[in-house]
């Protein structure tokens, strides 16, 4: 379209449609030990199914400009059609934009100390529908004569016969149900030095998610235990940047490359629907404990108990006739999951055919609630509840469980504690651990982890060369292989990746599984 100028377009459109179906059966009674099979059981159960279908068409569009290999401007636009949503809401468009500079080549600034530089500016949005079947109101079949929910037959109570039963989705529909929408702008930039030693690429994100489809818990009493809902605005706003580095490269061949990653992200939730003070997701809420999205607020925040405290000094309020901390009878907010910023460092040391690479990840900050440290605490196995001997003074101020306030004296002032607590009460009745309100199990996540080591080989060329293979290499390798936890009590090996449970909760840990050290051996050819 003129010198020094190029043009590429790009135009499409794609169908896609899925379809899926399962049907279970579970057979009780194995006859022969070892023989896992239907036809080795003594009663076979029909367990159930489930079939849908979802159907998607788009239409998509791009045009890149380029002007003498230093200016970019990349637009496109996309219109989809989903099947999961109501008809006048099915039909949405997202367009894209990104505009990109390369400085060195337009001021002709290359040199060995500065190899090339890149600005760019992009913005973004991206929309998406739900899964099937969230616009009306299902029925569930549960099973033939052989079974129900629990494995036993459903009986008609007039004929003694078993009969098929349908029942409605626990879910509540959304006939006027929304796609999602995520618009991002982001900004940022390229720059390497002395001859690519040295690499940043660095950016900052700036990205509002509207009208998301979720779940939302709602009372039993209503006749479901949920209902979909597209809650308001959640924004995300951070930065991330990568750094490569080569500090050593040796004439004979030995190099050590170091990559650094740096992520620091700041979320929160700017509004929900119309009438939802707050949203606790389907499966997050245990008794007083849950996981919580309020506006204001970061996502995902832990709801539970907490203590009175000493508006002033925020120490704890204490009662008189026990010594030991008041409960507040508000559940509030306790923690929030969110870390501070999360860095991952990986080296790579090469030679002659022979590499060692290792990732380590550390993660500052975020909380978790651990329930299986409260309930080592709590049924008296830490090892730091070992001694049982001694007595303490916690440390706050006498308070009225009454009004909630600390007791003042003659003059007006606050009653320092004086009242001396046993290990036993502090540990099992009414102190910490289970027996204790839900703050007091509330930690730190900070974590270092080597994430994973790999040694491998590369056979040369001079082996090779007799053989069928084009390359061959072998590799040695391990994953999750260490971890350091500091902020969590001293002997309870608690790593706090397991905190993501439920569908994506975290900031929970209920006993879950611990994480596995994983190794394997690698060979690979080619011929």
């Amino acid at each position: 379209i003129g010198e020094g100028h190029t043009q590429l377009n790009q135009i499409s459109a794609n169908i896609n449609q899925r379809t899926g179906e399962r049907q279970a059966f579970r057979g009780d009674g194995i006859i022969v030990r070892g023989i896992y099979d239907l036809d080795n059981t003594t009663t076979q159960i029909n367990a159930g199914g489930t079939n849908f279908q979802r159907r998607i068409i788009g239409a998509f569009a791009e045009a890149t400009l380029g002007y003498k290999d230093w200016a970019f401007l990349i637009v496109g636009g996309r219109n989809d059609w989903s099947s999961t949503l109501p008809k006048e809401n099915r039909s949405f468009f997202y367009p894209s934009a990104s505009l990109s500079f390369v400085f060195t080549e337009a001021l002709n600034l290359q040199s060995n100390a500065i190899s090339s530089g890149k600005l760019r500016v992009s913005i973004a949005r991206v929309g998406a529908d739900a899964g099937p079947y969230n616009t009306l109101n299902t029925f569930n079949i549960n099973g033939g004569p052989n079974s129900n929910a629990l494995g036993s037959p459903f009986i008609n109570p007039f004929s003694g016969n078993p009969v098929n039963t349908v029942t409605e989705s626990t879910a509540l529909a959304n006939s006027a149900l929304e796609p999602e929408f995520t618009t991002e702008f982001e900004v940022g930039g390229e720059f390497s030095f002395l001859n690519n030693r040295i690499a940043l690429d660095v950016a900052y994100y700036d990205r509002s998610s509207t009208s998301l489809i979720t779940a939302a818990s709602v009372a039993p009493s209503s006749g479901f235990l949920s209902r979909i809902v597209n809650i308001g605005e959640i924004t995300n706003r951070g930065i991330e940047a990568k750094l490569d580095l080569v500090p050593v490269q040796l004439d004979n061949g030995f190099t050590w490359n170091l990559t650094t990653l740096f992520t620091r992200n700041r979320n929160e939730i700017v509004s929900l629907t119309d009438g939802l003070e707050q949203i606790i997701p389907p499966g997050g809420g245990f008794t007083n404990l849950a996981i919580v999205h309020r506006p204001g607020l970061p996502f995902g925040q832990i709801l539970g108990s907490d203590i009175l405290r000493d508006e002033e000094t925020g120490l704890p309020l204490i009662n008189p006739e026990s010594g030991l901390m008041i409960d507040d009878p508000t559940l509030r907010i306790i923690g929030d999951p969110n870390p501070n910023f999360q860095m991952t460092f990986t080296n790579r040391f090469s030679w002659k055919g022979l590499s060692l690479s290792f990732q380590i990840d550390y993660t500052d900050g975020g909380d978790l609630f651990s329930f299986s440290t409260a309930q080592s605490i709590g049924r008296g196995v830490a090892a730091f509840t070992e001694d049982r001997e001694w007595s303490r003074v916690i440390t706050g101020f006498l308070g009225d469980p009454e009004t909630g306030q600390p007791l003042l004296d003659e003059s007006g002032n606050k009653i320092p504690n004086n009242i001396a607590v046993t290990a036993n009460e502090f540990f099992f009745i009414d102190g910490v651990g289970s027996a204790g309100a839900d703050v007091h199990n509330v930690y730190d996540a900070t974590v270092i982890r080597l994430r994973s080591i790999t040694l491998a080989y590369s056979f040369p060329n001079s082996i090779l060369s007799k053989t069928p293979f084009g390359s061959a290499s072998i590799s040695f390798s391990g994953r999750n292989l260490w971890y350091n936890a500091p902020n969590f009590p001293e002997g309870m090996n608690i790593d706090p990746e397991i905190s993501s449970l439920l569908g994506g909760t975290t900031g929970l840990d209920f006993s879950t599984v611990p994480t596995t050290k994983r190794y394997g051996v690698n060979l690979r050819v080619t011929f």
